[in-house]
């Protein structure tokens, strides 16, 4: 089923997320990750959802979409030993770095920062990812940037149980 193979591609892309963390690499390369990862736990939810694999496979936007709903999940907030609405702060408290992680795809940054590809500012200054000097790199390392990490983990970990339906 589609939304397993997006599932575990997500993964994948965390594992390399998280490699990269321990070496000496430009940051454009983690972010490419990261913004990976996210995208396609979002793909993997809205096709757990019922959503048609042709309207998921081209779109590059969902990560937000999927926190607000995830957030509504009643064992999210158990599983981080929160009232329900300490947790949706906690999450709301996320959302404009998810939104800066999700706009991070070049289809999105429509010829802005992006980790995969050059682009030019209104300047005419060219910048590379390699050696541009993103802020969501510097807000990763900060409270909320955490916090946005430890719930993607979180929801990569929990997906099947969250947002899978068993058939029995």
């Amino acid at each position: 089923m589609w939304h397993y193979a997006f599932w575990e591609q997500a993964q994948s892309d965390w594992k390399a997320y998280r490699a990269i963390q321990g070496l000496s690499l430009d940051d454009c390369h983690a972010l490419h990750y990261l913004q990976m990862t996210t995208e396609k736990l979002a793909k993997a939810m809205l096709l757990a959802r019922g959503a048609d694999i042709a309207e998921v496979r081209h779109s590059h936007k969902g990560f937000l979409r999927f926190l607000q709903l995830a957030a509504r999940h009643p064992a999210l907030p158990r599983q981080f030993n929160m009232p329900v609405r300490q947790f949706l702060e906690y999450v709301r408290s996320t959302l404009p770095l998810a939104s800066a992680v999700e706009h991070l795809a070049p289809a999105l940054a429509q010829d802005g920062p992006n980790p995969e590809y050059p682009w030019q500012e209104k300047t005419g200054t060219i910048c590379i990812p390699a050696s541009y000097q993103f802020s969501a790199s510097a807000q990763l390392k900060q409270p909320n940037g955490r916090k946005l990490l430890r719930l993607t983990q979180a929801l990569l970990e929990q997906f099947e149980s969250l947002f899978v339906k068993k058939i029995i």
